[in-house]
């Protein structure tokens, strides 16, 4: 098992072996194991579906366009990044989550907000700094390394 968390932020990977028994061309007895794997990625109560790997790598796209704004203007005092971007799921119970990230500036520092709206009130929220994002980024890469197809 792997499991990162963050802040709210959870990714959880889990493989599981089983053990197959079978009898090949000869009757000859046999056995394979098939890897099952589960990966589950939350931002708070907002969940990707890890089967939906568009979701994975939007999420991904935005950290690293961030973090290429981030270090083209690290150096220019009072350079601002514009950029947001919301995934959004439409939910019977709650109405329309919606996940947003964009990137702020407070006192010439650059941060990425992570918020999770649930029928435009914001539910939580969180700014990471580049080196949170870094982790982040690493994060879901080895979620989405660790996706397998279904048979």
């Amino acid at each position: 098992m792997v499991r990162f968390y963050f802040k709210g932020i959870g990714i959880s990977i889990t493989v599981e072996m089983q053990q197959v028994d079978y009898k090949d061309a000869k009757y000859n007895s046999r056995t394979r194991f098939v890897r099952k794997t589960t990966v589950i990625v939350h931002f708070w109560d907002f969940n990707i579906d890890c089967n939906c790997l568009d979701e994975l790598l939007f999420i991904k796209s935005c950290l690293q366009y961030y973090m290429q704004c981030y270090w083209k203007r690290l150096s220019k005092a009072g350079s601002k990044i514009d950029f947001l971007k919301t995934l959004q799921h439409e939910n019977t119970l709650d109405g329309c989550q919606n996940l947003n990230i964009a990137a702020k500036q407070k006192n010439n520092k650059h941060y990425l907000y992570i918020n999770h709206k649930i029928s435009d009130k914001i539910i939580n929220e969180i700014y990471l700094d580049g080196q949170e994002v870094i982790m982040l980024d690493n994060a879901l890469n080895k979620a989405i390394n660790y996706i397998t197809p279904d048979n």
